[in-house]
């Protein structure tokens, strides 16, 4: 493997065996000329609840890539307009062989520079400590039935929305909802909701979460930019997948929240997150299909879908009670409103709920909240704009390919989706094509129809704004 100078690096991460408990990380931040040892630990001893019989070594080693991906992510700071940093990466495995090969080591590189903006260079050693708990002990499963289905679950709006809609259309199928990550609040708020559901489908719902724990940390500051967080999230939910014996991880996202469009011409770099994108989605798909020497999908089945018709099902059923457990907000605060009401994913939240005719309870800090320094219409105006664009776009012609061409001149990158992922949505190119037109022409519909609405939240916020400033500033 092609060593790499310190000059080369911008942070090195030295990992100890990933163990579930005494495990560690030498982080040294190369620029600052420091080094820390922080703790790190995977609890995966919910993986003994499975149907695979053996715990295969290759999947340790993929929740250990998972572990090591979420904590350099985590530790070392990013700047997405700035510089890419450098991402040094020393990792023992047990096979070291396969994901230090070159076919491997290209995916998850291109993987990880395209989700996150950052050059990660990975040093793949062999693996000299003894097995975690979960690989040692015998089968768990308490399951007593097959599962049909395996989700990721954030306790989101989507991810409630999009399993509703699923179980009300399936009601003989059962479902594996998986989360993981390090923040408690988001596994409290997984089990709550999953919990309220599961009152009505007590055979079909099964929760297996995976936390990842930091000590020693708190004099460290970490990353807020985190942009590896969904490839680590599907990394360790195709884990749970495979451990039950399925060879599909499925999510549930909106198809205007996984593109994610940017809002302007002048957006440098990812000023939107390529978590759930269609293209990620791909590569994590053709990285572990390569790794485990089978094929194995990530899909999304809700690609085509607004945000509003995934609610749709739960105003149909009158189900507002479960809208408000879940939280969609980028910046949440500590004190209530927790939610900001003003940044782009409270926005579409809020567009969601008042485009599937549900009321909206949800307090947010707009406008509900006390007033905030700074433009908190923001958002809002380049969401708008964005809106405005589309719409633009798809009036030209009536025709549909002149629509395309129009909507590609400007988004050349759905050009791309459709060239790349189209095989693995199992759809025409020209199906597809048809799909994303009429997906964003419901999109610009539903805004046409709420935009007044979502507009008067910042009213207030706007004119106190001007006349405290003078005038309103537009970035």
């Amino acid at each position: 493997m092609e060593k790499h100078n310190v000059q080369d690096k911008d942070y090195t991460l030295i990992f100890s065996p990933v163990m579930d408990r005494n495990g560690n990380v030498c982080f040294v931040d190369h620029s600052r000329n420091r080094k820390s040892t922080i703790g790190i630990v995977v609890d995966d001893s919910n993986f003994g609840y499975r149907i695979q019989q053996e715990f295969p070594s290759i999947i340790a080693d993929l929740i250990d890539l998972a572990v090591a991906i979420h904590a350099s992510d985590r530790l070392s700071l990013q700047n997405l307009r700035h510089q890419q940093a450098r991402i040094s990466i020393v990792l023992p495995v047990r096979h070291p062989e396969l994901l230090s090969a070159d076919p491997f080591q290209e995916k998850l590189s291109d993987l990880l520079e395209w989700a996150t903006g950052s050059r990660w260079v990975f040093d793949f050693r062999k693996r000299l400590a003894s097995e975690r708990s979960v690989e040692q002990q015998p089968l768990l499963s308490p399951i007593n039935s097959y599962v049909d289905e395996i989700a990721l679950w954030s306790g989101g709006l989507d991810a409630l929305a999009g399993l509703y809609t699923r179980l009300k259309a399936n009601p003989e199928k059962s479902f594996m909802l998986f989360g993981a990550g390090s923040n408690d609040n988001a596994f409290d708020r997984q089990k709550r909701v999953f919990q309220v559901l599961r009152q009505s489908s007590p055979n079909n719902l099964h929760l297996c979460q995976i936390p990842i724990r930091f000590s020693a940390s708190n004099q460290h500051q970490k990353n807020k930019i985190s942009r590896a967080r969904g490839i680590v999230f599907t990394l360790l939910g195709s884990a749970c997948a495979y451990l039950m014996g399925q060879r599909v991880l499925h999510l549930y996202e909106n198809g205007i929240g996984a593109i994610n469009l940017p809002y302007r011409k002048s957006a440098v770099g990812l000023d939107h997150s390529r978590s759930v994108h269609p293209l990620t989605l791909l590569k994590v798909s053709e990285l572990i299909s390569g790794l485990l020497g089978e094929e194995f999908q990530v899909k999304n089945p809700f690609l085509f879908w607004t945000k509003a018709r995934m609610c749709r099902t739960l105003a149909e059923d009158g189900r507002n009670d479960l809208q408000l457990l879940t939280m969609s907000c980028d910046r949440p605060h500590r004190q209530q409103p927790t939610q900001c009401g003003y940044c782009s994913s409270c926005i579409l939240r809020k567009q969601a709920i008042a485009a599937s005719l549900m009321e909206d309870k949800t307090r947010y800090i707009v406008p509900h909240g006390n007033k905030l320094s700074g433009d908190t219409n923001l958002y809002l105006q380049h969401m708008l704009l964005q809106v405005s664009t589309l719409r633009d776009l798809l009036k030209v012609s009536d025709v549909f390919s002149v629509q395309w061409e129009s909507l590609t001149r400007r988004f050349p990158e759905l050009d791309d989706i459709v060239d790349r992922a189209a095989m693995a949505e199992d759809v025409l190119p020209a199906d597809m094509q048809k799909h994303l037109i009429r997906l964003y022409q419901t999109y610009v519909a539903e805004w046409a129809a709420v935009e007044p609405r979502i507009s008067a939240d910042f009213l207030n916020q706007v004119s106190d704004q001007q006349s405290s400033d003078g005038c309103l500033t537009v970035i």
